[in-house]
C-alpha cells in the first residue's frame, strides 16, 4: 500500500505533464462553466460528488479529485472520484473511436489503485490554512480551501496530478471554492441528518430490550480465580460434565495444551462419574502427575447440568473446605450453568421466531426468494474450502443465518422500510441478538456485514482492522449472492460470461470493500460451483 503519493506522482509524472497541460481557456469555456454550476444551483437537490467532479473537470481535466475535511485537528479524506479518460493521453475527437490496448489498461488499472491509497489522515499546518500551500503527500494537485458559514476552514479540494487553475479562473477561486463549500457541506448534512433521526427511533426501541444475558464464561473466570487465590496458588479450571464428555469453561495460569486436554471425551477423559461420585482415570493420573503438582477436583450438580472446578492442592485447602467455599463455589457454578441452559433453549426459540419472520419478508419478493438459505450455503461451502475449524463453522454458520435479521425490527421501527433500502439493519439485528444466548462473534458479524475494509462502509465506517473474520466472510457473499439475484434470469450473457464478470466484480473490490485475503477461496468456490451451481445453491 503505498505510504508517499507524492513520490509515485513524481514518478509518472513526465509521462502526463503534456497529457494535462490546460490549452488556452477561453471564454466559451468559462461559459460552460459557470453554466453548468448555474444549473446546479437552481436545482433543490445538491449535486452529487460525482456531478461536483465533473464541473470542476471542465477546468482541469485532472484524473483525479478528492477532497480532505478538517476533522479534530487532521484532515481526513471523505470524498475522491478518479475520471479514467483523463489518465491517457488521448485528443478529444479520437475518443469515441479509441479502444484501450492492455497495456493501457493496465497502466489506468494501476494508476487507479494508487489513488486509492491516498493517505487517509494527515496532519493540519498553518501554512496551508493561512495560504493554500502545503507540503504534505498529496502531489502536484490544485489546491482549493473550503471555508463554513462561519468563515472557519472546513477542508481542501484538491484536482490533478500537474495541473493548475486557468489564468482567467484564479481570481475567481473564492467564489468556486464558496460554491463548492456550500455543495459539499450540503451533501455531508442530507447524509447526516436522517441518519441521526433514524438512529434515536433505534436508540428509543432497543433501550428497552434489557439485558437478560450473563457473561457465563466471565462469571466463572472470577469464581476460579478467587478459589485459586484463596488457596495461594495460580492455576486451575472449570469443566462441565455432559454424556461421556467433560467440556472446559475457562481456565486460570494453564497453557493452551494443558487446558485443551480438558476438553475430552470416551478413553480420553481424565475424569469420570460413577454413582454420583467424581473419579480420577488412569489417564487423567497419568497427564496430572506429568504437571508435577498435586490436584484437588471438587465436582458440583444443578439441575441441568453437572461438572467440576481443578485447583492445585495447598496446606489450606483442607480448611478451606471445611469453611464451605468449595461447596459454596460450586453451587454458584451450578446456577449459573442452570441459567445459561435455560437462556441458551428460550434464545434459540426466539430467533428461530425471528429467523421466521424474516424469510416471510423474503418470501415476499421473487428477487429474496432464496436470500438466507443461500447466503448459509455459500459460506458453509467457503468455510470448508477456507479451512474453518468446527466451531468456527458454526459461528459463521449462524452469522449468515442472521445477518439479514435487523430488518424483522427496522419493519417494526418504520413499515415503510423495504429490504435492500434500509442500511441501518445490521446495527438493528445486532440489538436484537446481543442480548441472547449467542457468540460475540456472531453478534459483531450481524452488525458489521456492511463495512467495507476503505472505511466507506456502514453503519459504523470501520476499516480493515476493527472488522471482524464473521463480518468480512458475509459481506463478500452478500454481494456474491445479490450479485446471482439480480442477474440469475438474464439470458444476455453466457454462463461462463457471468461468472467472469463476478469474478471480476470481486477482484476490483478487493482492498476497498472486501479483504484481499478472502478473494481467491471465494473465486475458486465460484469456478468449482459454475453460474448455475451458483443460481441454484441454497434454492429451498
Amino acid at each position: 500500500m503505498i505510504k508517499d503519493v507524492k513520490s509515485y506522482l513524481h514518478t509518472v509524472g513526465s509521462r502526463l505533464t503534456k497529457a494535462f497541460s490546460m490549452e488556452a481557456f477561453g471564454t466559451e469555456d468559462q461559459l460552460e462553466f459557470w453554466e453548468l454550476s448555474a444549473e446546479h444551483v437552481s436545482r433543490k437537490q445538491t449535486p452529487s460528488f460525482n456531478d461536483i467532479a465533473e464541473w470542476m473537470d471542465l477546468l482541469y481535466k485532472a484524473p483525479v479529485h478528492f477532497v480532505y475535511k478538517l476533522k479534530d485537528g487532521k484532515l481526513v479524506l471523505d470524498f475522491r472520484h478518479v475520471i479514467t479518460e483523463n489518465i491517457l493521453k488521448v485528443e478529444i475527437s479520437e475518443k469515441a473511436a479509441h479502444k484501450q490496448t492492455p497495456q493501457e489498461k493496465e497502466y489506468v488499472k494501476g494508476f487507479e489503485y494508487q489513488l486509492q491509497n491516498l493517505e487517509k489522515k494527515m496532519e493540519m499546518d498553518e501554512v496551508f490554512q493561512a495560504h493554500g500551500i502545503t507540503p504534505h503527500s498529496i502531489g502536484q494537485c490544485e489546491h482549493i480551501p473550503l471555508f463554513n458559514g462561519d468563515g472557519d476552514f472546513w477542508g481542501i479540494y484538491c484536482a490533478g496530478p500537474y495541473t493548475k487553475s486557468p489564468d482567467q479562473i484564479t481570481p475567481k477561486l473564492s467564489i468556486v471554492g464558496r460554491i463548492l463549500s456550500n455543495w459539499l457541506i450540503s451533501i455531508e448534512e442530507e447524509e447526516r441528518s436522517p441518519q441521526n433521526e433514524y438512529d434515536a427511533k433505534i436508540k428509543n426501541v432497543v433501550s428497552e430490550l434489557g439485558s437478560g444475558k450473563l457473561n457465563t464464561e466471565g462469571i466463572a473466570q472470577i469464581l476460579l480465580r478467587y478459589v485459586v487465590h484463596a488457596q495461594n496458588t495460580e492455576v486451575g479450571c472449570v469443566c462441565t460434565f455432559e454424556d461421556n464428555r467433560h467440556s472446559l469453561i475457562t481456565s486460570y495460569g494453564m497453557d493452551e495444551a494443558t487446558a485443551e486436554r480438558f476438553d475430552a471425551t470416551g478413553e480420553n477423559r481424565l475424569y469420570k462419574t460413577k454413582g454420583g461420585t467424581l473419579l480420577l482415570t488412569k489417564n487423567g493420573e497419568a497427564f496430572l502427575k506429568s504437571l508435577g503438582k498435586e490436584w484437588t477436583a471438587f465436582d458440583f450438580k444443578g439441575e441441568q447440568n453437572a461438572g467440576f472446578f481443578l485447583v492445585e492442592k495447598t496446606k489450606i485447602t483442607e480448611q478451606l473446605q471445611k469453611a464451605g467455599l468449595f461447596q459454596e463455589t460450586g453451587h454458584a457454578l451450578s446456577t449459573l450453568l442452570d441459567y445459561q441452559m435455560k437462556n441458551t433453549g428460550f434464545s434459540e426459540k426466539l430467533m428461530d421466531s425471528y429467523y421466521t419472520m424474516l424469510r416471510t419478508m423474503e418470501l415476499s419478493r421473487d428477487k429474496t426468494r432464496h436470500h438466507t438459505p443461500r447466503m448459509v450455503a455459500f459460506v458453509q461451502r467457503f468455510g470448508l474450502l477456507f479451512g474453518l475449524e468446527d466451531e468456527e463453522m458454526n459461528i459463521i454458520t449462524q452469522t449468515a443465518k442472521l445477518h439479514d435479521i435487523g430488518y424483522v425490527g427496522a419493519v417494526s421501527i418504520e413499515p415503510e422500510k423495504t429490504m435492500g433500502a434500509e442500511l441501518t439493519h445490521p446495527l438493528i439485528g445486532a440489538n436484537l441478538i446481543e442480548q441472547l444466548s449467542v457468540h460475540h462473534e456472531v453478534v459483531e458479524g450481524v452488525k458489521t456485514h456492511h463495512e467495507w475494509v476503505n472505511g466507506r462502509g456502514s453503519p459504523g465506517r470501520l476499516k480493515t482492522e476493527s472488522i471482524p473474520w464473521t463480518g468480512k466472510i458475509v459481506g463478500l457473499f452478500e454481494y456474491v449472492v445479490e450479485f446471482v439475484e439480480s442477474n440469475q434470469n438474464d439470458t444476455s450473457k453466457t454462463e461462463d460470461e457471468w461468472l467472469e464478470l463476478l469474478s471480476k466484480g470481486l477482484m476490483e473490490r478487493a482492498d476497498v470493500e472486501f479483504d484481499m485475503v478472502l478473494i481467491p477461496t471465494a473465486i475458486q468456490l465460484l469456478q468449482a460451483l459454475s453460474w448455475d451451481g451458483c443460481v441454484n445453491l441454497g434454492v429451498e
